[in-house]
């Protein structure tokens, strides 16, 4: 490629970057699948596990029954017993024969085989045993010796009905050993299948070797495939719309600096900024997007169980959050095209408490308290009210995803509004593990995180936003959890003084 035109190189880099993207998206949906794969199996294995044990505890049960009503002589029959022992097996289809074996029984069946005399003769009194029974392909003899004759009690169980119907997915099957011999195989065509799940049962004398299988199957089908292309094509070509962007912003940015025109570069400055934009807008969209999601789920629920009342109010916050939406979007073109905030006269407690209505489900789903300490009935500054909410949004979120990796039960974030001076003060405080110095130092980076999944964005925007109210944001070092401190201008219009300084 080495004379290879510039336009020629440049296809051939987006090639390879469409390649290496598509090649990752679909090795992040393989992963994703196996992972699914793998839990589902192992809850399977559990289901299994638990069932299967129930029963054999069942057929422990049913000997120590069995055994306080048997005989003491040989020469007499029990009623009680043979009474018992039909009961059982009418309600227990799996159990297909029970018999007390002694000196004067005879010779015949599946409970008097030498390989069953051999194994109770050295059991003492009142233990037990199980062996496969050599007569009935499939079942299994379970033994108690008794003490008075020398002879025991017999259970022949099915193996095939140890595990309830339609437990097993299709295309699963089970396959079941005692003592070394296979007493259950799974369906001819699972025969050679990949076994996903094995365990032994223990505690009940009937130590069954367990083994799932389930036919190998494809985790990725070509729709994946299909959508991790179109994917990786819309990732590659918003890229390469979003360099050609910057390199017309630079020309653009060249262009004003040849001509010393200080107006055009700074708004060259700030196309050159669109991409970060995008990544901003998608960040601040994304909370009342979420709060919209929680609603129309709430609304779907209040429809389904006939609850008008509970459906209105789910739509009614619908419309709010709406309406939220487009005025992030009207506060960001107004902030590319440089126009002034349209901050307002406004009552911050009213304020404070509109935004909480939105957090207290997730705090709740969090499992954090949220405590809203105003000092003041009545506190009036200037600010714009969708630019303080999301302030106030995204300072919570950040705390409740510090306290959500703490598991402590007295997690809690407390809420504030103080007056000092002519400013008014919200601080959000929460009790978790605080940050590091160094952390600290950078948190109004732009693109600087310490989450996982973060964009590094939140913050810097926050603190804009309060700069184009004529506040500021604050960051509050502590020795316990973390602390931020939203400082807004007073309106003192016919409102009495309640400054700190005045206590």
């Amino acid at each position: 490629m080495s004379n290879a035109s510039p336009d020629d190189r440049h296809r051939w880099l987006l090639a390879l970057a469409w390649g290496l993207l598509c090649a990752l998206i679909l090795a992040l949906q393989w992963w994703q699948a196996h992972a699914r794969q793998e839990q589902e199996q192992l809850q399977l294995t559990q289901t299994v596990q638990r069932q299967m044990l129930e029963k054999v505890a069942q057929h422990k049960a049913h000997l120590t029954a069995l055994t306080a009503v048997a005989p003491l002589d040989a020469a007499k029959e029990s009623s009680a017993l043979q009474h018992i022992a039909q009961s059982v097996q009418t309600i227990y289809p799996r159990v297909q024969e029970i018999q007390l074996v002694t000196a004067a029984t005879p010779a015949t069946g599946s409970c008097r085989a030498p390989a069953v005399a051999q194994t109770a003769a050295p059991l003492a009194p009142r233990a037990s045993a199980s062996l496969p029974d050599s007569l009935h392909p499939g079942h299994y003899l379970f033994l108690k010796k008794i003490a008075v004759p020398a002879g025991w009690l017999c259970v022949r169980i099915d193996a095939s009905h140890l595990l309830d119907e339609k437990v097993l997915p299709d295309g699963s099957g089970l396959r079941i050993r005692l003592n070394g011999q296979t007493l259950l195989e799974p369906a001819a065509k699972l025969q050679q299948s990949q076994p996903f799940g094995a365990f032994t049962l223990s505690g009940y004398d009937q130590p069954l070797q367990v083994q799932l299988l389930t036919r190998p199957r494809s985790l990725l089908g070509w729709g994946a495939a299909l959508a991790s292309a179109l994917i990786s094509v819309v990732l590659v070509g918003v890229a390469h719309l979003v360099w050609q962007s910057r390199q017309q912003a630079r020309r653009h940015q060249r262009r004003a600096q040849l001509l010393a025109n200080e107006a055009q570069l700074a708004h060259a400055s700030r196309v050159n900024g669109m991409g970060e934009m995008a990544s901003g807008i998608a960040h601040e969209l994304a909370q009342p997007v979420t709060a919209l999601l929680s609603q129309s789920q709430a609304a779907l629920r209040a429809h389904e169980l006939g609850k008008p009342e509970l459906l209105a109010t789910a739509l009614q916050a619908n419309v709010r959050e709406a309406r939220r939406a487009g005025a992030i979007l009207e506060r960001m073109r107004s902030y590319v095209s440089n126009a002034p905030s349209p901050s307002q006269r406004l009552d911050l407690v009213q304020a404070v408490n509109q935004a909480l209505l939105l957090l207290e489900g997730p705090a709740r789903q969090a499992k954090v308290r949220l405590h809203w300490k105003p000092a003041l009935p009545l506190c009036m500054a200037w600010a714009d009210p969708v630019a303080l909410e999301q302030v106030l949004h995204n300072l919570v979120r950040n705390a409740l995803d510090a306290l959500g990796q703490t598991q402590d039960a007295q997690a809690a974030i407390t809420i504030s509004l103080e007056q000092s001076g002519d400013e008014a003060l919200i601080s959000v405080q929460d009790n978790g593990p605080g940050m590091t110095a160094a952390t600290a130092q950078r948190i109004f980076e732009p693109f600087f995180t310490t989450k996982s999944d973060g964009m590094g964005l939140g913050l810097p925007l926050c603190a804009t936003l309060m700069e184009r109210m004529g506040g500021r944001l604050e960051h509050v070092p502590g020795a316990h959890g973390a602390r931020f401190v939203m400082h807004l201008p007073l309106d003192r219009t016919d409102l009495p003084s309640h400054d700190l300084s005045d206590r």
